[in-house]
């Protein structure tokens, strides 16, 4: 499992002149909103709990803005280097506060994949994990043993990795990269650009595009997932591990959509909380596990939303009513809170309440049954997701 991260956040962007003459790179506004939030909201949506920006220059803006914040039950903690110690040398400040694996990522790209991907097919044997794509004139230098892939500026450390820092400034290209090549500890973890939007700010003229680029990064197809029945068996107000049986199948369809650039909810009638069989901290205990389960096979689910709505329980009112399916409450309140390209986003479920619910909302439907497996499913919208 992985659960912090680092974002470089030290340099003066000095390429970028007048921009940042008095703002930090990573703190310039891209469509209204500054930079690294986009880097922040997509690691809080992976999963990750503990968000380190590491700060030189103008370090006092960072703090100001995020230090001990939350942003999607991410905590975000600054850290001030004090002075310039290059890529690699503010990392040697944190090691005591980092646990066996950790990200890393420079303040000015955004790379849209799986994070939780690639934790999964590093190589825990090895120190350092590259996340690497196709040329896009990247300015982090080509990787050795593999000249046509080009480092996108996204890493997974093993804490091993600190054994090699002996300066208080050290570049991680020129310093530590060579050294691991050497001792073949070092991965390259390829992602095809064409797939994964890959936006890098450093240059006036790149970041004049980010404001139109960034949007292939932050607005997303859904799959909105029923849960009893679609991704565990459905024995009857399912509230325990211990009567909780995945589908078959279900990990491979929750890859494949975060994969794929797809957000994932689950959207899930808990009439059971309304009548009394069990308690929200229950369900709350049970979806917790459900995601550390999925994390495992690198992958998530970017929220639950559920209706605990029962119509004999006085203490609710019409705008609980609303959010149990078919009622499209739950569907209304993800469109609100996230950035969904609804056009090619999709309803998974196995009841008759979910197929009338994606009527309602206007929402393309796959129905799970005997005939469509989880399984078979997955071949369908792989289908689909290929052609839009």
């Amino acid at each position: 499992m992985i659960d912090q991260a680092i974002i470089l956040c030290g340099g003066k962007g000095s390429r970028l002149k007048k921009l940042t003459k008095k703002i930090p790179k990573p703190l310039l506004r891209v469509n209204k909103k500054p930079f690294i939030e986009y880097q922040i909201e997509n690691l809080a949506r992976h999963g990750i709990k503990e968000i380190y920006l590491l700060c030189c220059y103008k370090h006092f803006l960072f703090k100001k803005k995020y230090h001990k914040k939350k942003i999607f039950n991410s905590k975000i903690i600054c850290i001030n280097e004090k002075k310039p110690r290059g890529t690699g040398g503010g990392l040697k400040l944190l090691e005591n506060k980092l646990n066996k694996y950790f990200l890393v990522m420079n303040g000015d790209t955004i790379f849209d994949i799986n994070y939780l991907d690639l934790f999964l097919r590093f190589n825990k044997k090895n120190y350092a994990g590259i996340a690497t794509t196709n040329n896009t004139g990247s300015r982090f230098g080509k990787i050795e043993k593999s000249k046509s892939n080009i480092n996108a500026g996204i890493y997974i450390f093993n804490k091993k990795i600190f054994k090699f820092f002996n300066e208080s400034i050290i570049s991680l290209e020129t310093d530590i990269f060579p050294k691991l090549f050497k001792i073949n500890k070092i991965q390259s973890i390829f992602y095809n650009k064409d797939k994964y939007n890959f936006l890098d700010i450093g240059i006036p003229s790149d970041f004049k595009k980010s404001h139109k680029k960034i949007i292939k990064s932050y607005i997303k197809p859904a799959a909105f997932l029923d849960r009893d029945g679609v991704i565990n068996e459905d024995y009857g107000y399912v509230n325990k591990i211990s009567n909780f049986k995945w589908k078959n199948g279900i990990f491979e369809l929750i890859k494949f959509l975060n994969d794929n650039n797809y957000f994932v909810f689950v959207v899930s009638n808990q009439s059971g909380i309304g009548r009394g069989y069990y308690s929200q901290k229950s369900v709350d205990t049970l979806h917790n596990w459900v995601q550390k389960q999925i994390n495992k096979k690198g992958s998530h689910i970017d929220k639950f939303y559920i209706a605990p709505y029962y119509w004999g329980n006085k203490k609710f009112k019409l705008k609980d009513k609303r959010l149990r399916k078919p009622n499209t409450g739950m569907i209304d309140i993800a469109l609100k809170e996230w950035k969904i390209d609804k056009k090619k986003s999709f309803i998974v479920g196995d009841q008759e309440t979910d197929k009338l619910l994606a009527l309602r909302s206007n929402l393309k439907f796959y129905k799970v049954d005997n005939q469509n497996t989880i399984k078979n499913l997955l071949k369908k919208i792989r289908s689909y997701v290929k052609k839009i």
